[in-house]
């Protein structure tokens, strides 16, 4: 058996989708600006559409160019395989038109996984089977657990023989358990590596709508059948859309430090890919339009500085526990060789507490706002503690 491809140990990914969402001098800027906020790590849909339009042919250009970019900028890959390109697809819309969402044929997905897989086996390592094979507008109108197994095993399958080092993550989708269940139960979690969810929140605060408890049931679920894997966690986003549903900036800024924080920390998520790095379009009321943590402009929001403050502080960090600092205050510790790093923000009203100093100087960053220094007083600084997470370093 082989031995799986090493990793970087960074959470830090993004839904940049430099392939569909950026063309030309775009592609360079998405990923500097990315490599500048401390991203380590994008989704791209490698659509089975555009790269094998018709049987036989392979339009490699604008994938090579995409996933060039982000290695050039310190920025690996999560290559996304999906949909049906339309001579493949089993399903037919209203119009008679294939329908590029629906199951399709096997033996023409295992050649399109295999070969995408086998192009970019010394560039990208880790790939994902579908996306959101439980959601309507995904499968064909009518989501099928026991035809997405089949989908998943095949394309495992394939992927495995173009590169049996390379990491296969399957699922993909909102932890809906009756569904993993069904695929679990026909064999999907031998078919996997890492588990995808998309434990979308927004626009209600992570704690309490039990974020890190559904990564548990998940756990609990796969140790069901045979044991726990890495989860990572492919979208999840807070959209800052002005009509019902919406978040503001600043909120949505700071449930994605805690989203990333409370992953990372859980022990049980490896990579968190945020949905997504740009706003998708000018539409201020509409949520689809609304995600990204840079306006269409690409100016930054909060979220993009947020982002950058968290990175500069943790990254190269790995989680080391929590401590109790009273039912309102989060607070987590992050060791860097030596070095103890530490989180902490109020899930429900401002606090002022005293917290275990990591050195005799430290810095204290609160994002947007101000970074300052403070020395150590028997151990422990007072701290003012927000909704927005708050970063402790050596000074």
């Amino acid at each position: 058996m082989s031995s799986l491809h090493p990793l970087d140990d960074s959470p830090f990914g993004m839904g940049i989708y430099p392939s569909h969402r950026t063309t030309g001098d775009e592609t360079i800027r998405a990923a500097q600006l990315a490599r500048d906020a401390g991203i380590r790590w994008t989704r791209d849909e490698i659509g089975w559409a555009g790269l094998q339009p018709t049987r036989g042919e392979w339009r490699w250009q604008r994938f090579d160019r995409a996933v060039d970019t982000m290695r050039a900028h310190g920025i690996e890959t999560l290559g996304l395989l999906c949909y049906s390109a339309p001579w493949a697809a089993t399903g037919r819309r209203p119009d008679g038109t294939p329908a590029g969402e629906s199951m399709p044929d096997l033996d023409a997905w295992r050649g399109y996984v295999g070969g995408g897989v086998e192009h970019f086996r010394d560039r990208v390592h880790a790939w994902e089977m579908w996306n959101e094979p439980n959601n309507a507008g995904f499968w064909g109108g009518k989501p099928d657990p026991r035809a997405y197994a089949r989908l998943l095993a095949a394309g495992y399958e394939a992927a495995k023989e173009a590169d049996p080092t390379c990491w296969v993550m399957g699922c993909n989708m909102w932890a809906q358990m009756p569904y993993l269940r069904i695929v679990f139960e026909e064999g999907g979690l031998d078919h996997l590596d890492i588990i995808g969810i998309h434990p979308y929140r927004y626009p209600y605060t992570p704690e309490h709508s039990d974020f890190t408890g559904e990564m548990v049931e998940v756990a609990a679920l796969a140790a069901e059948f045979g044991g726990v894997k890495p989860i990572w966690l492919s979208e999840v986003g807070y959209a800052t859309h002005t009509s019902a549903g919406g978040s503001s900036e600043w909120w949505a800024g700071a449930a994605l430090m805690r989203t990333y924080l409370l992953a990372w920390s859980s022990g049980y998520v490896g990579k968190v890919f945020w949905y997504d790095f740009r706003d998708d379009g000018d539409d201020a009321s509409y949520n689809e339009h609304n995600f990204g943590i840079i306006r269409r402009d690409w100016t930054p929001k909060m979220g993009y500085t947020g982002f950058k403050a968290m990175a500069d502080a943790l990254e190269g960090c790995r989680p080391d526990g929590q401590f109790d600092l009273g039912r309102n205050v989060r607070a987590l510790r992050f060791r860097k060789g030596t070095e103890t790093r530490l989180a902490a923000w109020a899930t429900e009203m401002n606090a002022k507490v005293p917290i275990p100093a990591p050195a005799d100087r430290v810095k204290v960053i609160y994002p947007w706002v101000r970074e300052v220094e403070r020395e150590a007083k028997n151990g422990y600084v007072m701290l003012d503690v927000y909704a927005t997470p708050t970063f402790i370093v050596p000074a």
